[in-house]
């Protein structure tokens, strides 16, 4: 009989962020992940990840088709500890660093806007929220979409309209081409570790459940 007690096996984190869905992008968002708490955050890895160049009218909807096959694949990887799916993208803007929050839960654009409202790496200007939606007809929106700019995903709703996990756009604008800087390396992480206290502490209290500890509870422990 053993003498040696058996350790628990450590808990998965539950929260997935993936990178490198457009393959421009990968090099950017490994050097964001590289700055993440792993056992906070998995990474999922698109290995072969798909222009993200916007297509032209006539090629739009092979465009649409290639970004439904490639999110399908992503709920393969989703397991039941993830309770937040997180998507970093890359854009540029010589105006950044900047970034959109793109989700479908109106309460989430809520908390990340108040807890945006200071100084620091995640500040009032610098991020905007945008509500997914299934239409942009103006006449089927829910009233408190007029709150917030909307867009229509190009990925399957089977992925972004869930509560469970939630899913999260994330995309950084850098100045130029490349991996990005490390100031926009810094927003990045301050802004995934943001949105995942708003949806673990909505989640939680939907759940009647006590909060787990934020980002912002932990640097004060």
């Amino acid at each position: 009989m053993s003498l040696l007690k058996r350790l628990a096996p450590a808990p998965r984190p539950e929260i997935l962020v993936i990178i490198g869905a457009h393959r421009d992008e990968r090099a950017f968002g490994e050097r964001v992940v590289a700055g993440l708490d792993p056992a906070r955050f998995a990474v999922l890895r698109i290995e072969q990840g798909i222009r993200g160049d916007r297509p032209t009218p006539e090629g739009r909807a092979a465009f649409r088709d290639r970004h439904h096959a490639l999110y399908l694949q992503v709920l393969d990887h989703v397991t039941r500890e993830h309770r937040l799916l997180i998507d970093l993208h890359a854009g540029l803007d010589e105006r950044g660093p900047r970034a959109d929050v793109l989700c479908a839960e109106a309460k989430l654009l809520e908390c990340l806007v108040s807890e945006t409202a200071q100084d620091g790496p995640v500040s009032a200007g610098k991020v905007r929220g945008v509500r997914l939606v299934a239409s942009t007809d103006l006449t089927v929106l829910a009233p408190e979409t007029e709150a917030w700019p909307v867009a229509r995903p190009e990925i399957p709703e089977a992925v972004w309209n869930r509560d469970d996990p939630r899913y999260v756009g994330v995309e950084v604008y850098l100045r130029r081409p490349g991996d990005g800087a490390p100031e926009e390396w810094r927003l990045a992480q301050a802004l995934i570790r943001r949105i995942a206290g708003c949806v673990l502490e909505l989640q939680s209290a939907r759940l009647g459940a006590t909060p787990l500890v934020t980002d912002r509870q932990a640097s004060a422990l």
